[in-house]
């Protein structure tokens, strides 16, 4: 069997969290062990479950779990809520994820472990299952940062850690040889985080302001900073190495373009800056703030724009653009969520009069998952032709026709 999964069906009626009948559960448990009795063979490409489970069904959890290990899966995934996040509510503790069975286990291939709504609690000794473990992602998992660390220490091929709503984590120490790239999001109880990671490239945090240590990272060049409040989202580069080219940054509301220019040293090797924008309010007095952080970023090569925001019509707006601009290197903007705002069609305005080597404008209507932008699947869905259309009939209207000869555009 190449791959194995089961989940919530799609017409599910529950809304909210769910509270699901033990016959719901035990059909599914049913159905799962059915499947895997029939399954013939030693290798598993994935195994996948999807489904609101607590530990009230441990048993039949620990079994999956133990069949997966031995049936040498690549990917595991264990997703115990419905496709949009939502749990149980059956009043029992979430399931406590069997590490133990992943100690002394000769031959275990695992590559990709990916938990939501789980606990873990002690490491047991050599957890060799783990040993070719290259990416892990816990999601509402709880686990302190003790335990965290000493898995990190059984993953010697570790190159991709995504942690999300881990609220037992406070002093979060990530330190490992080969880790690649380090997300953290939303772990309220935060406090500090300090990293020693020679080969990390890239790292995105998203959550309340925190102290960061850069202990040992001498390759690190992409960030992400996806504060609440503006200041922190600028005090966090203010340690960062002088190496960053990949910079994504999140506006949430209207601000301060002065509090930018102070930081025109960490700017001056940038190749490429994503802007995460919530557009709620008007921004006719701060979109200047997209010309400015270019105008200290003199190398940039890409831009690129995730905007959420209202419906508004269109409208003529007097905005003080930078005065001698020009962006001397930028070749490709890409805007995505574009609903036709006014003030995004004045700024891709300017930025196509003063962008000489411009090679590539890409508009996109619709709106992706960001971690910067809480986008749910309601908002996304709610009046989503509605704006795409409008979005599109805006960019073939008043930008299309102010577009170069030598600049491709592209509309969707």
């Amino acid at each position: 069997m190449h791959t194995f999964g089961m989940q919530v069906p799609p017409n599910s009626d529950n809304h909210g969290n769910l509270d699901f009948s033990n016959s719901e559960a035990t059909t599914f448990v049913r159905k799962v062990n059915e499947l895997l009795s029939h399954h013939k063979g030693n290798k598993l490409k994935e195994f996948k479950v999807e489904f609101p489970l607590s530990s009230a069904h441990a048993s039949e959890l620990d079994r999956w779990v133990a069949f997966a290990v031995a049936s040498h899966a690549e990917t595991l995934t264990l997703s115990l809520c419905d496709e949009h996040g939502r749990i149980a509510i059956d009043h029992r503790e979430a399931y406590f994820f069997p590490l133990k069975q992943f100690s002394d286990v000769g031959g275990c291939q695992l590559h990709v472990l990916s938990l939501y709504e789980c606990i873990f609690e002690t490491v047991p000794a050599n957890l060799s299952g783990f040993s070719c473990l290259y990416s892990l992602s816990l999601c509402n998992v709880r686990v302190v940062d003790e335990v965290l660390l000493s898995i990190m220490s059984s993953c010697n091929a570790l190159c991709y850690l995504y942690l999300r709503s881990c609220h037992k984590l406070i002093d979060l120490r990530v330190s490992h040889a080969q880790l690649v790239n380090l997300e953290v999001y939303s772990c309220g109880r935060l406090r500090n985080i300090s990293i020693h990671a020679e080969k990390l490239e890239s790292f995105s945090y998203k959550g309340r302001r925190v102290d960061i240590e850069y202990e040992c990272v001498p390759v690190l060049s992409k960030l992400g900073a996806y504060f609440g409040i503006l200041k922190h989202t600028l005090d966090l580069l203010d340690n960062f190495p002088n190496k960053l080219k990949v910079l994504t940054l999140h506006f949430p509301s209207r601000c301060q373009v002065s509090r930018i220019l102070q930081h025109n040293g960490r700017f001056a090797v940038l190749k490429e800056i994503t802007l995460c924008i919530k557009m709620r309010q008007s921004w006719k007095n701060s979109i200047r703030i997209v010309a400015l952080i270019l105008q200290s970023a003199p190398l940039v090569e890409t831009l690129n724009l995730e905007v959420c925001g209202n419906l508004r019509p269109l409208k003529m707006l007097k905005i003080r653009w930078p005065k001698n601009f020009t962006a001397a290197s930028l070749r490709t903007i890409r805007i995505g969520g574009f609903s036709g705002e006014s003030e995004l069609v004045h700024l891709l305005l300017f930025l196509l009069r003063r962008s000489p080597v411009l090679k590539t404008l890409v508009i996109r209507t619709h709106q992706v998952r960001h971690p910067a932008l809480r986008i749910s699947e309601i908002e996304r869905s709610k009046d989503a032709a509605l704006r795409c259309n409008y979005g599109r009939e805006v960019a073939q209207t008043h930008l299309a026709p102010n577009v170069p000869a030598t600049v491709k555009l592209s509309i969707m």
